[in-house]
């Protein structure tokens, strides 16, 4: 496959798993998407044919110095894929926020208040997206090493994996959601080295159902704290996510919300190991890297 080839890939599997279902389309030249920002090619010609594929989680120099190191040892790698996103793409992060406006407003809350937390939410994300964010972009401009990053396209992919896993399922306990969860393959890998799913639980006991749930994979970034007092208020019991900060879980705890907490790494190698398996049916060899749990769903 050509470079261009794969992104475009990642953008209409984005596209064809995002829970607003709008239709959106590349923008050439500079290979940027207008409702994923934050996924773009870096460094590389797009014309470039692609057999060995190095993907990774985060990518940082130190990994773009690992690949090269391979590289000069003879194992044959044509590219970096990054899911979370460097350069440009990190930059732009705060356009792809309103996409956890959109799933807030699906579950009932009210326009206005989604509406006000976004302009807050892209307001803080714009003030911390900044300082050097193009050491890896050098780095491989330098190496000559082709790199690209696929966030919200593949948190899109995660978010539809999850909402397919767990439909009709909110008559499940805690303690059973887990175990859905846990027998998730990269989980299983994650829990392995001690990174394990749980449970935040405003019930006493775990035997009482997740009642009405949310997945919340995708939107860039964690959500803001003020978000769960309007979600409990709209109804939502429990939360399916992959991580969320500490002052996050002590805000669910106070307005009496949920959570299934399934694993930052391993939620990420999900969606990262869908995409990878359609790659490797186009020809792509993939070569996993920091962060990346392989498994392959199609055996």
């Amino acid at each position: 496959m050509k470079w261009l080839d794969i992104f475009e890939k990642g953008i209409n599997f984005g596209i064809e798993t995002d829970l607003r279902k709008h239709k959106v389309k590349i923008i050439m030249p500079d290979q940027h998407n207008l409702f994923y920002p934050d996924s773009a090619i870096i460094t590389g010609d797009i014309e470039k044919e692609i057999k060995n594929l190095y993907v990774a989680i985060d990518t940082d120099i130190s990994e773009v110095l690992l690949v090269k190191e391979l590289i000069n040892s003879g194992l044959s790698i044509d590219g970096i894929l990054s899911h979370h996103p460097v350069g440009k793409g990190y930059y732009l992060l705060p356009g792809v926020i309103e996409i956890q406006r959109d799933n807030w407003i699906k579950f009932g809350v009210n326009k206005v208040v989604a509406n006000k937390l976004l302009a807050k939410m892209i307001y803080e994300e714009e003030i911390e997206a900044k300082g050097n964010q193009i050491g890896t972009e050098n780095a491989c401009k330098r190496l000559n090493i082709p790199l690209m990053c696929l966030h919200t396209p593949i948190d899109n992919i995660i978010q539809n994996f999850f909402e397919n896993l767990f439909i009709h399922k909110n008559n499940l306990t805690y303690d059973e959601a887990l175990e859905v969860i846990n027998n998730i393959p990269e989980c299983r890998q994650s829990s392995l080295n001690g990174d394990k799913p749980f449970i935040v639980s405003c019930e006493t006991k775990n035997n009482k159902s997740i009642g009405k749930f949310m997945v919340d994979m995708t939107g860039g970034v964690d959500p803001p704290d003020e978000i769960f007092s309007h979600l409990k208020k709209a109804g939502v019991d429990t939360l399916i996510g992959m991580h969320y900060g500490i002052d996050n879980i002590k805000s669910m705890e106070k307005n009496n919300i949920s959570a299934l907490i399934c694993g930052h790494m391993a939620c990420d190698s999900i969606g990262m190991n869908i995409f990878c398996d359609s790659l490797e049916r186009n020809g792509v060899k993939i070569i996993n890297g920091s962060g990346f749990y392989r498994y392959k769903r199609d055996g």
